[in-house]
Order: structure tokens, then sequence, then C-alpha cells
């Protein structure tokens, strides 16, 4: 895939709108990074499989406006990452939307860090950096330990919270985010779950624009 920039997609102003009706505040010059992004999205997917969603509307929706309900979560000091990043769903919308965050773009696919790294360049966004690579059980890995993680229906919960938790520092969160639509309020527990006795967690729920459904948020504080 050659470098360049996509066509967009959608107007800035029609994502701006969406935005301001889901009660969600980026900096302006974020909405045309997501925009462009989204572009280049679709241009590469004709090469590589980035999405299964590519009509601009549900793009809008159901990746962008989806990926910035974490700043209902906010604020995001320190380190976040970004677990299975794939596009860039949701550690690109999240770098564009707080300029002062730093954000790790962790993915396997050597194609689609390709496209990430292609993606930070172009829009281009400094405070993020993509890393190829894996994360094994029991918080072993060189990255260190993180602030905040997110991850958007990359493993079943349990299995999530089992290998992510240990790559928080004390007090960190772990989002986990479920499909557009397919939440239904359950949370990890029991054995095998990761999670001890009295952890701090919560779900909270949104309703995406258009009548596209919900996305649920499982918030876990590590101990």
């Amino acid at each position: 895939m050659t470098e360049g920039l996509g066509r967009s997609p959608f107007p800035e102003d029609v994502l701006a709108g969406l935005l301001s009706g889901a009660g969600l505040t980026v900096p302006p010059e974020a909405v045309g990074k997501l925009v462009a992004h989204a572009g280049e999205v679709l241009r590469w997917n004709r090469s590589i499989r980035l999405t299964a969603i590519t009509a601009p509307e549900e793009i809008a929706v159901k990746h962008i406006v989806d990926s910035l309900f974490l700043l209902r979560f906010s604020p995001f000091p320190g380190r976040i990452l970004d677990f299975g990043s794939g596009a860039g769903y949701p550690g690109i919308p999240l770098a564009a939307a707080l300029p002062g965050s730093r954000v790790i773009l962790l993915e396997s696919s050597g194609k689609k860090c390709a496209f990430l790294s292609h993606a930070l360049r172009m829009l281009p966004l400094a405070n993020a950096e993509v890393v190829q690579g894996r994360l094994e059980p029991g918080g072993h890995s060189t990255l260190g330990r993180f602030e905040h993680i997110v991850t958007r229906a990359t493993l079943p919960p349990a299995k999530a919270v089992s290998l992510l938790l240990p790559y928080l520092v004390p007090g960190g969160r772990l989002l986990l985010m479920s499909g557009p639509g397919r939440g239904k309020g359950k949370q990890p527990k029991g054995e095998g779950s990761g999670l001890r006795e009295g952890a701090d967690v919560r779900t909270v729920r949104f309703e995406l624009p258009l009548r596209m459904g919900s996305r649920e948020i499982l918030e876990i504080r590590a101990p």
C-alpha cells in the first residue's frame, strides 16, 4: 500500500454533529484527524481486512463515536495501552482527543501495524506509538505497566481480565468495551476471572447515535 491520503468518507461537520449529540467534546483539530483516519481505514481495507464496517455513517458511529465514549471515564493521566488495536480503534480516537496523553497501540499483525504506523505519520499523532507483539500471562513484558488499558471486543471478559490486569499499575484501570448492541451486563466472576473478592468493578451502558445499538464498558480497577 502506498503512502497518501484517502478520500474523506463523510464531511467533518457530520462527525462533529454526532459527537455533540452524544455529549462528547474533542479539540477542534481532532475531528479532521478522525475523518482522515476513517478514510485511510477504508482505503487500506481494500487490501487488508481492517473492518467489516464500510458504510460511512456506520464508521462514524460504530467506530469513532463508539471509541470516544471512553472519554466519559476521563481523566487519563499516565500511559494508555490499546490492546489489540487493529485498525486503531479505540486508540487513535483517544490519542486525537487527548493530545496530552501517551497511547501505545499494541497489535500482533504486521500488516495492521504497517497501517497503524502509516496513520500516525499521516495524521500526524506524535502522542501515540505502534508496538507489534503480544502480551504473555503474568505481566512480564518490556512494555512495563500502564495506568490504563483499553480494549474493544478482543477477548471474552474473563480472559481479558486474567491477561491484562497484571499489566496495570496499582490502582490502574482496565476498560473492556463490548461490541455495539452486544452488551448483556455480564461481569467476569468466579474462578479464572482474575478478579479478587471485592474488586472495584462497574459497568456503564451508552446508547449509540442513530439507533445503532448500545455499548457497554466494564471498568475494573487494579488492587
